[in-house]
Protein backbone atom coordinates (compact mmCIF):
# COMPACT_ATOMS: atom_id res chain seq x y z
CA UNK A 1 0.00 0.00 0.00
CA UNK A 2 1.62 2.98 -0.98
CA UNK A 3 -1.45 5.51 -1.24
CA UNK A 4 -0.32 9.30 0.44
CA UNK A 5 -1.60 10.49 3.68
CA UNK A 6 -2.15 13.87 3.73
CA UNK A 7 -3.62 14.22 7.24
CA UNK A 8 -4.06 17.85 8.85
CA UNK A 9 -1.75 18.85 11.45
CA UNK A 10 -1.86 21.27 14.42
CA UNK A 11 0.64 24.15 14.17
CA UNK A 12 3.56 23.13 16.90
CA UNK A 13 5.24 25.57 20.07
CA UNK A 14 8.23 27.20 19.13
CA UNK A 15 9.96 25.50 21.65
CA UNK A 16 11.76 22.11 20.48
CA UNK A 17 10.04 22.81 17.44
CA UNK A 18 10.61 19.33 15.83
CA UNK A 19 9.32 17.50 19.22
CA UNK A 20 6.39 18.53 18.72
CA UNK A 21 6.22 17.22 15.02
CA UNK A 22 7.20 13.87 15.88
CA UNK A 23 4.89 13.41 18.57
CA UNK A 24 1.97 14.28 16.41
CA UNK A 25 3.37 12.09 13.44
CA UNK A 26 3.84 9.37 16.55
CA UNK A 27 0.51 9.23 17.56
CA UNK A 28 -0.70 8.95 13.93
CA UNK A 29 1.07 5.79 13.23
CA UNK A 30 0.91 4.01 16.41
CA UNK A 31 -3.01 5.17 16.44
CA UNK A 32 -2.93 3.49 13.55
CA UNK A 33 -4.40 6.40 10.95
CA UNK A 34 -1.29 6.06 9.22
CA UNK A 35 -0.73 2.64 8.01
CA UNK A 36 2.23 0.89 7.55
CA UNK A 37 3.45 1.54 3.34
CA UNK A 38 1.46 4.57 3.18
CA UNK A 39 3.99 7.68 2.34
CA UNK A 40 3.91 10.91 4.48
CA UNK A 41 3.16 14.29 3.01
CA UNK A 42 6.44 15.57 1.48
CA UNK A 43 9.28 17.70 3.37
CA UNK A 44 7.34 20.74 2.21
CA UNK A 45 3.52 19.97 2.59
CA UNK A 46 4.75 18.86 6.13
CA UNK A 47 6.44 22.84 7.03
CA UNK A 48 3.22 23.82 5.57
CA UNK A 49 0.68 22.26 7.99
CA UNK A 50 2.90 22.56 10.92
CA UNK A 51 3.95 25.88 10.71
CA UNK A 52 7.78 25.32 10.52
CA UNK A 53 10.74 25.37 8.09
CA UNK A 54 11.80 22.25 6.61
CA UNK A 55 15.36 21.99 8.64
CA UNK A 56 12.70 21.74 11.51
CA UNK A 57 10.67 18.82 9.65
CA UNK A 58 14.17 17.66 8.07
CA UNK A 59 15.26 16.58 12.13
CA UNK A 60 11.92 15.52 12.74
CA UNK A 61 11.83 13.19 10.15
CA UNK A 62 14.80 12.21 11.49
CA UNK A 63 14.39 11.24 14.63
CA UNK A 64 10.75 9.36 13.23
CA UNK A 65 13.35 7.17 11.10
CA UNK A 66 15.80 6.38 14.33
CA UNK A 67 12.77 5.25 16.77
CA UNK A 68 11.61 2.78 13.31
CA UNK A 69 8.42 4.42 12.10
CA UNK A 70 9.38 5.65 8.80
CA UNK A 71 11.84 4.97 6.21
CA UNK A 72 13.19 7.39 4.31
CA UNK A 73 13.82 6.25 0.54
CA UNK A 74 15.82 8.83 -1.18
CA UNK A 75 14.26 10.01 -4.22
CA UNK A 76 11.36 8.27 -3.42
CA UNK A 77 9.44 10.06 -0.39
CA UNK A 78 8.68 8.64 3.42
CA UNK A 79 7.18 5.56 4.37
CA UNK A 80 5.05 4.45 7.43
CA UNK A 81 6.50 1.06 8.70
CA UNK A 82 5.07 -1.75 9.87
CA UNK A 83 5.19 -2.66 13.62
CA UNK A 84 7.80 -5.20 14.01
CA UNK A 85 10.43 -2.26 12.27
CA UNK A 86 9.41 0.25 15.64
CA UNK A 87 11.61 0.66 18.62
CA UNK A 88 9.06 -0.40 21.00
CA UNK A 89 11.38 0.21 23.95
CA UNK A 90 11.10 4.10 23.24
CA UNK A 91 9.13 6.11 25.78
CA UNK A 92 6.82 7.65 23.11
CA UNK A 93 6.39 4.62 21.44
CA UNK A 94 5.13 3.05 24.70
CA UNK A 95 3.24 5.81 25.86
CA UNK A 96 1.14 6.17 22.72
CA UNK A 97 0.78 2.86 22.26
CA UNK A 98 -0.96 2.48 25.77
CA UNK A 99 -2.79 5.57 24.96
CA UNK A 100 -4.22 4.64 21.55
CA UNK A 101 -5.69 1.75 23.28
CA UNK A 102 -5.53 -0.87 20.32
CA UNK A 103 -3.62 -3.93 22.03
CA UNK A 104 -4.42 -4.20 25.49
CA UNK A 105 -1.62 -7.19 25.39
CA UNK A 106 0.67 -4.42 25.04
CA UNK A 107 -0.35 -2.60 28.50
CA UNK A 108 -0.30 -6.24 29.77
CA UNK A 109 3.60 -6.60 28.83
CA UNK A 110 4.40 -3.05 29.80
CA UNK A 111 3.01 -3.91 33.44
CA UNK A 112 4.59 -6.61 33.99
CA UNK A 113 7.95 -5.80 32.78
CA UNK A 114 7.69 -2.87 35.32
CA UNK A 115 6.57 -5.72 38.02
CA UNK A 116 9.79 -7.18 37.23
CA UNK A 117 12.03 -4.52 37.14
CA UNK A 118 10.75 -2.63 40.70
CA UNK A 119 10.73 -5.98 43.00
CA UNK A 120 14.30 -6.63 41.84
CA UNK A 121 15.03 -2.92 42.48
CA UNK A 122 13.42 -2.99 46.11
CA UNK A 123 14.57 -5.93 47.17
CA UNK A 124 18.12 -5.02 46.44
CA UNK A 125 17.42 -1.38 47.86
CA UNK A 126 17.20 -3.34 50.48
CA UNK A 127 20.41 -4.82 51.14
CA UNK A 128 22.08 -1.86 49.56
CA UNK A 129 20.98 1.61 50.62
CA UNK A 130 23.25 3.84 52.32
CA UNK A 131 21.75 6.63 54.33
CA UNK A 132 22.19 9.29 51.74
CA UNK A 133 19.97 6.61 49.41
CA UNK A 134 17.65 6.87 52.55
CA UNK A 135 17.72 10.49 52.95
CA UNK A 136 16.82 10.87 48.95
CA UNK A 137 13.76 8.49 49.72
CA UNK A 138 12.61 10.31 52.33
CA UNK A 139 13.11 13.84 50.95
CA UNK A 140 10.73 12.66 47.91
CA UNK A 141 8.14 11.22 51.06
CA UNK A 142 8.03 14.74 52.63
CA UNK A 143 7.19 16.19 49.25
CA UNK A 144 4.44 13.91 48.62
CA UNK A 145 3.14 14.32 51.80
CA UNK A 146 2.29 17.96 51.04
CA UNK A 147 1.24 17.26 47.48
CA UNK A 148 -2.09 14.79 48.34
CA UNK A 149 -4.49 17.67 46.38
CA UNK A 150 -2.13 18.32 43.52
CA UNK A 151 -1.23 14.80 41.75
CA UNK A 152 0.20 16.55 38.90
CA UNK A 153 3.42 17.56 40.76
CA UNK A 154 2.95 14.54 43.32
CA UNK A 155 3.42 12.10 40.39
CA UNK A 156 6.86 13.92 39.64
CA UNK A 157 8.07 13.31 42.92
CA UNK A 158 6.44 9.79 42.65
CA UNK A 159 8.83 8.88 39.87
CA UNK A 160 11.59 10.50 41.79
CA UNK A 161 10.93 8.14 44.59
CA UNK A 162 11.08 5.03 42.48
CA UNK A 163 14.39 6.54 40.49
CA UNK A 164 16.25 7.02 44.26
CA UNK A 165 15.16 3.13 44.80
CA UNK A 166 16.51 2.65 41.41
CA UNK A 167 19.97 4.45 42.52
CA UNK A 168 19.86 2.29 45.54
CA UNK A 169 19.94 -1.06 44.14
CA UNK A 170 23.36 -0.31 42.79
CA UNK A 171 22.44 -2.34 39.18
CA UNK A 172 23.28 0.10 36.37
CA UNK A 173 21.67 -2.54 34.19
CA UNK A 174 18.46 -2.99 35.85
CA UNK A 175 17.90 1.19 36.08
CA UNK A 176 19.53 1.58 32.59
CA UNK A 177 16.65 -1.20 31.49
CA UNK A 178 13.52 0.77 33.38
CA UNK A 179 14.53 3.64 31.96
CA UNK A 180 12.58 3.95 29.13
CA UNK A 181 9.19 3.26 31.25
CA UNK A 182 10.10 6.16 33.37
CA UNK A 183 8.27 8.47 30.68
CA UNK A 184 5.53 6.34 30.34
CA UNK A 185 4.78 5.55 34.20
CA UNK A 186 5.04 9.00 34.59
CA UNK A 187 2.24 9.90 31.44
CA UNK A 188 0.46 7.16 32.98
CA UNK A 189 -0.75 9.38 35.67
CA UNK A 190 -2.72 11.67 33.16
CA UNK A 191 -4.50 8.34 31.57
CA UNK A 192 -6.21 7.62 35.18
CA UNK A 193 -8.24 9.57 37.37
CA UNK A 194 -6.02 11.35 40.19
CA UNK A 195 -8.73 11.61 42.77
CA UNK A 196 -7.18 12.73 45.88
CA UNK A 197 -8.23 9.19 47.31
CA UNK A 198 -5.94 7.27 44.95
CA UNK A 199 -3.24 9.40 45.82
CA UNK A 200 -3.02 8.61 49.75
CA UNK A 201 -3.33 4.59 48.60
CA UNK A 202 -0.43 5.75 46.67
CA UNK A 203 1.30 7.51 49.29
CA UNK A 204 0.31 4.97 52.18
CA UNK A 205 2.33 2.23 49.43
CA UNK A 206 5.21 4.30 48.92
CA UNK A 207 5.86 4.70 53.34
CA UNK A 208 5.23 0.78 52.86
CA UNK A 209 8.11 0.46 50.54
CA UNK A 210 10.37 2.95 52.34
CA UNK A 211 10.13 1.43 55.73
CA UNK A 212 10.94 -2.02 54.74
CA UNK A 213 14.20 -0.45 52.73
CA UNK A 214 15.35 1.95 55.90
CA UNK A 215 15.10 -1.58 58.29
CA UNK A 216 16.88 -3.79 55.30
CA UNK A 217 14.22 -6.55 54.85
CA UNK A 218 14.54 -7.59 51.33
CA UNK A 219 11.46 -9.77 51.70
CA UNK A 220 9.39 -7.11 53.11
CA UNK A 221 10.14 -4.48 50.53
CA UNK A 222 9.58 -6.99 47.39
CA UNK A 223 6.38 -7.65 49.13
CA UNK A 224 5.67 -3.61 49.47
CA UNK A 225 6.34 -2.58 46.51
CA UNK A 226 4.10 -5.75 44.44
CA UNK A 227 1.23 -4.50 46.78
CA UNK A 228 1.73 -0.99 45.29
CA UNK A 229 2.05 -1.67 42.32
CA UNK A 230 -1.48 -3.96 41.98
CA UNK A 231 -2.87 -0.76 42.89
CA UNK A 232 -1.50 1.16 40.11
CA UNK A 233 -2.26 -1.60 37.57
CA UNK A 234 -5.72 -1.77 39.28
CA UNK A 235 -6.55 2.21 38.63
CA UNK A 236 -4.85 1.80 35.33
CA UNK A 237 -6.63 -0.93 33.99
CA UNK A 238 -9.90 0.95 35.54
CA UNK A 239 -9.33 3.44 33.38
CA UNK A 240 -8.22 2.07 29.95
CA UNK A 241 -10.39 -0.93 30.33
CA UNK A 242 -13.32 1.09 28.85
CA UNK A 243 -11.05 2.15 25.83
CA UNK A 244 -9.80 -1.10 24.77
CA UNK A 245 -13.34 -2.24 24.38
CA UNK A 246 -14.22 0.71 22.36
CA UNK A 247 -11.16 0.29 20.18
CA UNK A 248 -12.14 -3.32 19.94
CA UNK A 249 -15.52 -2.81 19.04
CA UNK A 250 -14.72 -0.34 16.36
CA UNK A 251 -12.43 -2.73 14.57
CA UNK A 252 -15.25 -5.98 15.10
CA UNK A 253 -18.24 -3.18 13.67
CA UNK A 254 -15.27 -2.28 10.32
CA UNK A 255 -14.87 -6.24 10.07
CA UNK A 256 -18.50 -6.72 9.52
CA UNK A 257 -19.07 -4.08 7.46
CA UNK A 258 -15.96 -5.04 5.43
Amino acid sequence: MNDSQSGTYRPVNQARLHEGVVQQITQQIVSGALQPGMALPTEPELARQFGVSRTVIREAVRVLASKGLITVRHGSGMWVQPPDAWDHLDPLILFERVRSGQDVDWLDEVLELRKVLELAAAELAAKRRTPADLEAMEAELRAMRGLVHDPAVFAQHDVAFHEAIMAAARNRLLREARRPLSQVLFSGWRLTGRTPERVRRSLEGHEAIYAAIAQGDPDQAREAMRRHLEQFEKNIREDLLPRYLTAREGASSELREA
